[in-house]
């Protein structure tokens, strides 16, 4: 990491090494002045996001809870809810496998083969899938979304066994982002409905219908990942503090988004504890080649966490 100016520029200052590096000052600091939390203070930095949910998740699942999260991952000191990722895979097969040398007799008249190629097919379905993202960017919003940012985006494609040969197999991976508003199995049932009334429309996938796989572990060990969406509670009193916090430091109170990204703070919408995606350093810097940020920002961020963090957990709580 170096310094040039009033930025910081290394891998990860801003997504998100440098709001970690924040709250592990604070914690180290409160520790050597022997300050004392009345509260519990957990800091949870966990691995795995980028390939597939291996941490946070995990913890949560083993009974891990709190009272309020704040995940510190990149939102330029703005309130940040997020919507939800499901990956997904369509699959077409064919039940039987041919010489390219048919291929003539599969797609010219007269020639009588009931045959297709799987790669030109799954055409057909990518073409549907954009006619449903149209139709879900005409009649879904949620506040603090741009119009379609519910997207399905066909992300990798994979078929066929060698040039000699028609594809017999095709599959597409999906990635699906969703309202806060709307359930995993809500979207991935309109995607196989639309999907299946398509194929059902086509005289040879009528009878050889796709196939869908959703989700998974890891994108290491089974290619499929989910995220679940994080809707804010602006009502919530570690809310109304930290903005107080937040406004006390930067003399402008914070403005509440939705993020377009995903990050670990659905896990925790998921298991029912109260959070907000709020850290230092903007969407643009992340996963860039030269990513930096304001050193001036790690500083306000860690001011105003640490006036949270002394109000919050000196706070006696209602059950």
């Amino acid at each position: 990491m170096v310094k040039k100016g009033s930025r910081l520029f290394g891998r990860g200052v801003s997504d998100m090494k440098g709001s970690v590096a924040c709250v592990i000052w604070l914690v180290q600091t409160f520790h050597q002045l022997k300050i004392h939390l009345p509260g519990t203070l957990l800091l949870q930095s966990v691995v795995g996001k980028e390939a597939g949910e291996a941490g946070t998740k995990k913890l949560l699942e083993s009974g891990q809870t709190a009272d309020f999260a704040i995940v510190g991952d990149t939102s330029d000191l703005q309130f940040q809810g997020q919507g939800g990722v499901i990956t997904g895979w369509i699959q077409l097969k064919s039940p039987e496998t041919f010489h390219d040398g048919n291929r003539m007799k599969m797609v010219h008249t007269g020639g009588g083969l009931f045959g297709a190629n799987m790669i030109e097919k799954m055409t057909i379905l990518i073409q549907a899938l954009q006619t449903l993202e149209r139709h879900w960017g005409i009649m879904k919003s949620y506040p603090g979304f741009e119009h379609g940012t519910n997207t399905i985006n066909p992300a990798y494609i994979e078929g066929g066994i060698h040039p000699a040969f028609v594809p017999n197999n095709c599959r597409l991976w999906i990635t699906i982002h969703f309202y806060p508003n709307e359930s995993i199995e809500q979207v991935t049932s309109e995607i196989e409905a639309h999907i299946l009334a398509t194929a059902k429309a086509d005289p040879w996938m009528k009878e050889n219908l796709p196939t869908f796989e959703w989700g998974g572990e890891s994108m290491l060990v089974d290619k499929g990942e989910v995220f679940p969406p994080l809707a804010l509670d602006p009502t919530h009193s570690a809310m109304l503090e930290l903005a107080k916090s937040h406004e006390a430091q930067t003399a402008s109170k914070p403005t509440t988004t939705m993020s377009t990204s995903v990050s670990d703070g659905g896990w925790f919408g998921a298991y029912d504890i109260p959070a907000v995606v709020y850290g230092p350093g903007e969407l643009l810097q992340a996963h860039s080649d030269n990513e930096s940020i304001e050193l001036d920002q790690l500083l306000t961020y860690s001011k105003i966490l640490g006036i949270f963090l002394l109000r919050w957990l000196s706070t006696k709580k209602t059950v």
